[in-house]
């Protein structure tokens, strides 16, 4: 028996052409991802976070290239990547991005803007000049650490560490005044 092939559209022939052509794809893009540094659902992908992970406050992240880790203490997930790391909440919303200063043993130093001017290596002189008096000033992690407290940022709050000679080390944006 002899069949005649015709032109079916997305149907027989043209569905597994479309199947083929949408996986092509989906491994192209996963290629992209994995040069990239991640994909963050939701979000796009990750050179929205490359470039200002701050602005990944507030999104559900979903799945991403890099590395996770349940929160130590609490519900959540700890996302460490690149250049900078995050806690989500159990639902996956992003609640802290958290951005290193050059040397940082865990991360590569982030290379983007920081917020509101602020530079690596200020000290916390150049900073209060800058920013006013922080709402709260702590040593819990035997350094400086000021905290500033916002509304109508895409940040509630600022943790500022400083490093031993009270210099910038590390900016943690959070989405909690």
């Amino acid at each position: 028996m002899i069949r005649n092939r015709r032109n079916r559209g997305l149907t027989g022939y043209g569905r597994r052409t479309l199947a083929v052509a949408a996986l092509g794809l989906a491994l192209v893009m996963g290629f992209g991802v994995h040069l990239t540094g991640g994909f963050a659902a939701g979000a796009g992908m990750s050179s929205i976070a490359d470039s200002d992970p701050m602005r990944l406050l507030g999104v559900k992240l979903g799945e991403t290239s890099c590395p996770t880790a349940p929160l130590a203490v609490g519900k959540g997930t700890t996302v460490i990547c690149p250049s900078w790391t995050a806690v989500l909440s159990p639902t996956g919303i992003v609640a802290v991005v958290s951005v290193y200063g050059p040397g940082n043993a865990v991360v590569d130093g982030y290379e983007g803007s920081l917020p509101l001017g602020l530079q690596w290596g200020d000290d916390v002189t150049a900073v209060w000049d800058a920013l006013g008096r922080p709402n709260r000033i702590t040593s819990a992690y035997g350094t400086p650490t000021l905290i500033y407290m916002f509304s109508g940022r895409e940040f509630g709050s600022l943790e500022l560490r400083f490093d031993g000679a009270y210099h910038l080390m590390r900016v943690n944006a959070s989405l909690v005044h």
